[in-house]
């Protein structure tokens, strides 16, 4: 099959949902060099397709957040705005949403491409599109262009500078180099189906207490919502990185000796930078633990995980740091 002279590729899912959106595009310009890629996407995302370089033009589409309404609208006009400047040949509508689907079929009347499993897409379709598609998803796309996602990892190199910025911050601080760097990530401070935002304030206070932790309350590029609402249950210590960018955002996290999330996405970034990370997630396929360094805490509703067993495995991972593994960063 030719490839296409262009593409673009849309994906409406949040920050941690679509961070996997940087493995689908790597393997696209690997298998298609020539092609010309412009991708619209989330903050985050954006800014590291850019850092990358593996994005020909990115299309900044704001903080993302599931069911936006009116907010929605205005980023399909910043959209349609700045795809009508190039011919298409060729959409890879990654998290299909109704106003996605129109933009690309009958306004731009190109070639559409979407994961291919009907059931999910309709829900995607009707509003579901918050929790993203999956690696799957994103695999499923490319397999229709013959290209192959063989590569799951990130690929997110943070530069030099970005990590001296990060310690200059520590320093400030207060941070005297030989206490746990915890940092503390939720998806989305107002979403009903996350871990409570006032279950990882009494985290971070029971951890600071115990390990003299510094605690790093860290929101998604381009946004404020986890710092203002968790700011107040923190210890006074506590480093707020609000709006970060979203390399900023990674020098933390690959300084850490500890994440805790309730982000697939942000919990995959975590470990793939080697920082060890504790996963609150409602899957139920999951298992306990994918490695030594990345462990599950699962039930049906991230809601009913209670504070008390996330800090015992947390104190477990903290104390292992005894060993030299968990302050190599």
């Amino acid at each position: 099959m030719q490839a296409p002279r262009a593409i673009l590729a849309i994906d409406t899912a949040p920050f941690a949902h679509s961070l996997s959106l940087l493995t689908a595009i790597r393997a696209l310009r690997i298998a298609m060099p020539q092609t010309f890629v412009a991708v619209a996407a989330t903050t985050g995302v954006s800014e590291l397709l850019a850092a990358a370089r593996l994005a020909d033009e990115t299309i900044d589409l704001g903080v993302i957040k599931p069911q936006q309404g009116s907010d929605g609208l205005k980023r399909l006009a910043r959209l349609f705005k700045r795809a009508r400047q190039r011919e298409y040949d060729l959409v890879l509508d990654f998290s299909p949403k109704l106003d996605t689907q129109v933009l690309s079929r009958f306004v731009m009347r190109t070639r559409t491409l979407m994961p291919a499993r009907l059931p999910r897409v309709i829900d995607m379709l009707i509003g579901g599109a918050a929790r993203g598609v999956g690696t799957s998803g994103y695999a499923a796309v490319l397999r229709q262009l013959g290209v192959e996602l063989r590569d799951e990892r990130l690929g997110i190199i943070v530069p030099a500078d970005e990590h001296t910025q990060f310690e200059k911050l520590l320093e400030r601080s207060g941070s005297r180099g030989g206490e746990p760097i915890v940092v503390l990530y939720a998806a989305d401070a107002s979403q009903e189906g996350g871990w409570p935002v006032s279950a990882f304030g009494e985290l971070g206070q029971r951890l600071a207490n115990a390990f003299g932790a510094r605690i790093v309350a860290l929101d998604e590029p381009g946004d404020a919502g986890f710092t203002t609402a968790v700011g107040a249950a923190l210890p006074k210590s506590s480093i707020k990185l609000a709006s970060p960018r979203a390399l900023e955002l990674a020098a933390a996290m690959a300084r850490a000796s500890l994440v805790i999330t309730d982000a697939g996405g942000a919990a995959q970034l975590a470990s793939d930078l080697g920082t060890p990370v504790i996963e609150i997630t409602e899957n139920q396929s999951a298992s306990r633990s994918t490695s030594d360094f990345h462990r599950l805490i699962s039930e049906p509703s991230r809601g009913r995980i209670p504070t008390d067993e996330v800090y015992e495995l947390a104190c477990t991972l903290i104390q292992s740091s005894r060993s030299a593994q968990l302050f190599q960063h």
